[in-house]
């Protein structure tokens, strides 16, 4: 009797045990979908049970899925192309990765900035490694015109109906992390472009600071162990023309924080740097604008250049945190957010092409120590260093027209 008691309260036990994870299973589902679609209400009978025009469901893609814009850019596409892919996974792939694992199907992948926070993606650093042994094939380039690189708003003159437009700024102005879903509210477009941005140029200290958190950041044809073949050359190429033709004050702060006992390590680079960038500020009162450059990584066969003033150039794009997460606050996240579209606007004034469009994260990538920060992603991996170089005189003059 205490047997046949046991089993019926043991098997009791077992079915509120599932019914309460058949709950808890319900509520991440209802706050996964909220979080990713909080403003948008799709029919889920249409998607898996209807024959949707394959037009009308691109559409739904591209408004819901941010890094869509991204991964498109990353492969010389201007549009989606769902017509072999599973309409589930092609909705959800771009925003929840494992969902094609998951489904046995196509898997779908995309490339983001290399400047990722400790310990969130450190999937760059063994691609650095690879990139180490890369060989310069002249046939990779030549196979490649211009017609066919990356596409980029051509827009160069906005109206305040277009920049108020928070559609219009996520397909012209703005990519998002799939990380993130930003809201309007986070882009007070008359405060960004009412903020001032010029500096005092007069006294004798620097009025810039030229970093680079991930100093060992290089391109095709850099020659391994050559300093002045990484971001850390072209820093000082930005340096020169800053205060060859603008006559601008440049500390250059050429230290390495991605390197652990000889060997690439980017896990805390951001952390180990802050502290020496505080006591340089310190020590520098007369700092006023930090600019940390990096060059992105991008899929082999993409190239990130134009043409401008008859040179091959690397194109270039900024990237902002937003510091979304109250252990990592930042101030000066407006201030960031205007010191980086009206670096944009004038950019696309002055070059049109030249850049592409800002990229948002939600951390704060040490921009919270001044409010005129910027990180500058120059080029990728498999632009040539002559092509990063040539990028320095358009930035400097983007620069130097927001600042003067």
């Amino acid at each position: 009797m205490n047997k046949a008691y046991l089993l019926k309260k043991n098997r009791k036990a077992s079915l509120v045990y599932m019914a309460v994870l058949i709950v808890l299973s319900i509520i991440i589902i209802v706050k996964l979908f909220g979080l990713y679609f909080t403003n948008e209400i799709i029919s889920f009978k249409n998607l898996v049970f209807s024959d949707i025009d394959s037009s009308f469901f691109t559409n739904i893609i591209h408004s819901v899925n941010p890094s869509v814009e991204y991964y498109l850019e990353s492969n010389n596409k201007t549009r989606l192309d769902i017509s072999n892919y599973n309409k589930i996974e092609a909705l959800y792939g771009y925003n929840i990765p494992l969902i094609s694992f998951i489904m046995n199907d196509n898997d779908y992948s995309y490339c983001t900035a290399s400047e990722n926070y400790p310990k969130i993606n450190q999937t760059d650093k063994s691609f650095e490694n690879d990139l180490e042994h890369y060989e310069h094939d002249e046939s990779f380039f030549s196979s490649h015109t211009l017609e066919q690189q990356i596409p980029v708003a051509n827009i160069t003159n906005y109206t305040m109906e277009q920049l108020n437009n928070f559609s219009f700024l996520k397909s012209n102005l703005y990519t998002f992390d799939p990380s993130i879903n930003p809201t309007q509210d986070k882009f007070p477009i008359d405060k960004f472009l009412s903020k001032d941005m010029s500096i005092d140029m007069s006294g004798d200290g620097p009025k810039v600071l030229i970093y680079h958190t991930h100093s060992q950041e290089s391109f095709v044809d850099s020659v391994k162990g050559k300093k002045d073949d990484t971001v850390v050359g072209v820093g000082d190429e930005l340096a020169r023309i800053l205060e060859e033709k603008y006559n601008i004050k440049v500390l250059h702060h050429r230290k390495e924080y991605d390197i652990i006992n000889g060997k690439i390590d980017r896990d805390e680079a951001y952390q180990r740097i802050e502290a020496p960038l505080k006591d340089l500020i310190k020590k520098n009162p007369s700092i006023e604008v930090m600019i940390d450059i990096h060059r992105d990584g991008v899929r082999g066969n993409v190239r990130l250049v134009n043409d401008i003033n008859g040179k091959q150039t690397a194109k270039i794009m900024f990237f902002n945190g937003l510091a979304l997460y109250p252990v990592m606050p930042n101030k000066y996240v407006v201030d960031n957010m205007a010191f980086s579209l009206q670096m944009q606007l004038k950019a696309n004034e002055l070059y049109p092409n030249f850049t592409r469009k800002i990229y948002l994260r939600g951390y704060r990538y040490n921009l919270h120590l001044k409010p005129k920060s910027l990180l500058v992603e120059v080029g990728a991996q498999t632009n040539t260093v002559s092509e990063a170089m040539n990028a320095m005189e358009p930035l400097a003059k983007i620069l130097y027209e927001v600042i003067k």
